[in-house]
């Protein structure tokens, strides 16, 4: 069990000023620090060293209650299966099993596995994945976990596995293409996912003939949605009504995932009181349960990483400022063209008056944190913080060119006066595979 010292108090308390946009709740912006929820960012890369992730309990299980009073207000039955794909860091999962009413979407065994060692019961799982092989379907059956597939062999062959009479979910296509921004990754419509509704009647006569029984139909539109992606979110909605008005005993609508969070000033994610009005509008009068698959939502502005600037140098026009990171430990950047929020950490409050592009320290042309990233002037040394960086960074990290793994932090909430001190609690007692080197 790794802990982290207490720190000694500090007189350095947060004085007024106008609030940056990123900054949310567990947030105190100091002259020389950022806080999360009462404790140091600097002093906890001191103690574990960079990069470091650092995860918001608190946050967490904030973004769950938004997500479960929205669907309450437009008085919608539902079930909430966070997507562990995200962040599976034991922490997370931990403070959502401690929140309660709140179940795991995932989408491989050993997601399962790690569920389950996390303390979720088979029958607050749910499994949402395509392309599967004829073993990972036979432990799926053993697991007594919910199912969605959407191909008629993976329906064939999860059949012989299980009883007769068993349920499973249908995916379809939602038909729309739209995510955040234009790249195509974001978008799920038209993609591998999804039966095509035109061929509902064939997949039903086939799913009985099975002998398993719907009892689920599931749609997920795409990454990152935004408040002008309305109208499409709207049209997948009622595709995936009307595939619901076609099915005897239907019992749930899973609408996926898709809530986003703002990653640079100018994003406009889709509004929580937006998506909930659509569900009770268009998918209400089914009078099925709705299930639904946050991930982006709920992790993401729990986290931010922590790296050290090595490297600060005018070349060619521009000025690099190398950070002893790259996109092996967050490839949302590289891969997917989504720029993270850079932060002069240790003068947070300055004025972000020069343009850098930021480098990581892998030997490839392509790992670029961002172009033209406004910071104050940096020396090396000092410490950047990456924000949101708590969903799909650490779950997607490699040890490309063995550069070896960022450490992750989870803190607990901490009901004193800022300055805060420390406390501590280690994610090793929960012996979890996948399991980050220590929490705080």
């Amino acid at each position: 069990m790794i802990r982290a010292s207490p720190s000694p108090p500090s007189n350095r308390l947060p004085r007024p000023m106008t609030q940056p946009w990123w900054q949310h709740d567990s947030h105190t912006v100091l002259d020389d620090d950022i806080l999360i929820d009462g404790h140091s960012l600097t002093q906890l890369a001191r103690q574990h060293g960079t990069p470091l992730y650092v995860y918001s309990r608190e946050t967490v299980q904030r973004q769950l209650r938004k997500m479960q009073t929205a669907l309450a207000a437009v008085r919608m039955p539902h079930r909430i299966y966070y997507a562990m794909k995200s962040n599976r860091h034991p922490g997370v999962l931990r403070a959502i099993r401690d929140l309660g009413d709140v179940g795991i979407d995932t989408c491989s065994p050993r997601e399962v596995e790690l569920a389950l060692a996390a303390g979720f019961a088979p029958e607050e799982i749910s499994f949402n994945a395509g392309m599967l092989s004829t073993a990972e379907l036979a432990y799926l059956a053993a697991s007594g976990v919910h199912c969605t597939l959407d191909t008629l062999s993976g329906l064939r062959r999860y059949a012989a596995l299980v009883p007769a009479g068993t349920a499973v979910g249908l995916r379809f296509n939602p038909g729309v293409r739209v995510g955040y921004g234009d790249n195509p990754k974001m978008a799920y419509g038209d993609s591998k996912f999804g039966f095509e509704p035109d061929g509902l009647e064939q997949i039903l006569e086939t799913v009985a003939a099975l002998g398993l029984r719907v009892d689920a139909v599931h749609m997920h539109i795409g990454w990152g949605l935004t408040q002008n992606s309305v109208p499409q979110v709207a049209k997948a909605f009622s595709r995936l009504a009307e595939i619901g008005r076609q099915i005897d005993g239907l019992k749930y609508i899973n609408v996926g995932g898709g809530l986003g969070a703002r990653y640079v000033e100018a994003d406009q994610p889709l509004e929580l009181s937006s998506w909930a009005t659509l569900i009770a509008e268009i998918l209400g009068p089914l009078g099925a349960t709705i299930w639904c698959e946050p991930g982006t939502f709920v992790s993401a502005s729990s986290g931010m990483l922590v790296v050290e600037a090595n490297t600060t140098e005018a070349r060619r026009g521009v000025t690099w400022l190398g950070v002893n990171a790259g996109f092996a430990i967050n490839p949302n950047p590289s891969m997917y063209g989504i720029a993270l929020t850079a932060l002069a950490l240790q003068q947070p409050r300055a004025e972000a008056a020069h343009a850098y592009t930021i480098a990581g320290n892998i030997n490839e042309s392509g790992d670029i944190w961002g172009r033209d990233m406004m910071l104050p002037l940096i020396q090396e040394g000092e410490l950047v913080a990456f924000f949101p960086a708590g969903a799909y960074g650490s779950s997607m990290a490699s040890d490309h060119c063995l550069r070896g793994k960022a450490s992750e932090v989870m803190l607990e909430t901490i009901a004193f006066p800022i300055p805060a001190i420390q406390n501590v609690l280690a994610i090793a007692e929960q012996g979890l595979p996948g399991a980050g080197s220590c929490a705080a």
